[in-house]
């Protein structure tokens, strides 16, 4: 099945940062959730070719290959921050976009959506706060310690004594989302809408569940490799130093 013959709500609960590219063009995925990109072009005379070109830019269609045991560093920092910040960035507004949309438009009938929502808006503060601590603070000290020289160990503008300080506060932020995706996964029976669910929920679950399932890799890279790594690395160059 090509991408122009995919139903709209499959293709934003794959790739929910696609919400937006519809709501650019107009295309009520409430209303229209069942259509394939296609037909949905076509009944408002828009370019299929242009709104899956927007779609296909996407980063959830990209993916870094390779045994990430088998990468530098460097360059396991690059994966995490190119395939799983990325997808964070495109996809949690997105998601808290249709949490909010539920909210507005079910909470009278359906109260049960106010928590999910507020649930939801948590999750994509808390995870771009996590993100852009590591990028800006801990990620380089990471790669520095890679590629400096033992000599100019420990650096000295580093704002901590031990990488294990700010580790361990990443560690922390990844139990926290951990727990807030389990409450979400219990509040919505594992993710699972019910019939009469609308198009915008359907996706709104969905893609929650492919975030989760992205959310266990992109902390297993971080907690299992990356970390152990950079203590280990920390270790050899103080004792040599």
């Amino acid at each position: 099945m090509t991408l122009a013959q995919t139903p709209l709500r499959k293709i934003a609960a794959e790739h929910p940062a696609a919400l937006r590219i519809f709501d650019q063009f107009q295309i009520d995925l409430c209303h229209m959730g069942g259509k394939t990109l296609s037909e949905a072009c076509a009944s408002l005379h828009l370019s299929t070719d242009q709104v899956q070109e927007k779609i296909l830019g996407l980063a959830s269609f990209s993916k870094l290959a390779g045994d990430p045991q088998l990468l530098s560093v460097a360059q396991l920092i690059q994966r995490i921050v190119r395939v799983h910040h990325r997808r964070i960035r495109q996809d949690l507004p997105a998601l808290s976009e249709m949490g909010i949309r539920i909210e507005a438009n079910h909470a009278v009938r359906n109260p049960e959506n106010i928590p999910l929502a507020r649930l939801v808006t948590q999750l994509h503060r808390e995870m771009f706060d996590h993100i852009g601590r590591e990028e800006q603070v801990l990620f380089p000290f990471i790669a520095l310690m890679e590629e400096e020289s033992l000599l100019s160990y420990p650096t000295e503008n580093a704002c901590f004594r031990a990488v294990s300080t700010p580790i361990g506060r990443m560690l922390q932020d990844h139990d926290n989302v951990t727990e807030i995706l389990e409450e979400l996964r219990q509040r919505t029976n594992d993710f699972t809408p019910s019939r009469s669910a609308c198009g915008t929920k359907r996706a709104l679950f969905s893609g929650l569940k492919t975030f989760d399932a992205d959310t266990h890799e992109h902390v297993h890279l971080e907690n299992n490799i990356l970390f152990p790594r950079a203590i280990a690395l920390e270790a050899e160059l103080t004792a040599l130093a």
